[in-house]
């Protein structure tokens, strides 16, 4: 059997960009409308995307090849107070009965700031004690290790923390234990929606 390959048409890969980012929006649009799960989808596309690496090429990589020089909706560390223990930044509504739920942004708020998307990708971000993870940490953990490509029985400590927090939201029956891995990687996904927009439109239009 010829198990030898063919290039792909480079045309191609706008298409596939084009999937990319309608699989993602329908992850993001889920689990804000209620379906929490769909954050396991929602970093396969953004690792699909994003992750470069010696076994992994990202698509973005072949479309641009200075992706990570284009720049996102970011809230970045520099905001952090320096010794904070726990930093949560995903906007949380409580409702009178006692439910909770996590808020889409809009990047209105003064401390969103644009920057290169590497910096997005590699810098601490959700503080959970002295555990700090990056959005990279976060969305690959998610994918690799909690049904995203497979289910691995042991996972790092940092995603422990990340999905079952020592914290609740909620009252009474309401209580929850948010799981913020999830809710880190679906923000994730809705930023790099609004930078593909941005930076793609005549592409992501289409």
């Amino acid at each position: 059997m010829n198990s030898s390959t063919v290039s792909r048409n480079p045309g191609g890969y706008l298409r596939l960009l084009k999937d990319q980012y309608d699989l993602l929006k329908d992850a993001v649009d889920g689990f804000y409308e209620g379906k929490e799960a769909k954050a396991n989808d929602a970093a396969v596309r953004i690792r699909t995307l994003v992750h470069n690496s010696s076994t992994s090429t990202a698509l973005l990589s072949l479309v641009a090849p200075d992706y990570m020089d284009l720049l996102i909706y970011h809230r970045p560390k520099a905001s952090d107070h320096p010794r904070a223990v726990f930093v949560l930044k995903q906007p949380i509504q409580m409702s009178g009965d006692g439910k909770s739920k996590f808020i889409r942004d809009d990047f209105t708020k003064p401390d969103y700031k644009l920057v290169p998307l590497r910096q997005w990708w590699t810098e601490d971000y959700l503080v959970i004690g002295a555990v700090g993870s990056s959005k990279k940490q976060v969305v690959l953990d998610l994918a690799n290790k909690d049904g995203g490509a497979h289910v691995d029985p042991d996972v790092p400590f940092r995603h422990a923390a990340a999905s079952e927090p020592p914290l609740i939201f909620g009252l009474n029956e309401h209580s929850v234990r948010p799981n913020l891995a999830r809710s880190t990687a679906a923000q994730a996904g809705n930023e790099l929606l609004e930078y593909l927009e941005r930076n793609f439109p005549s592409v992501i239009q289409n």
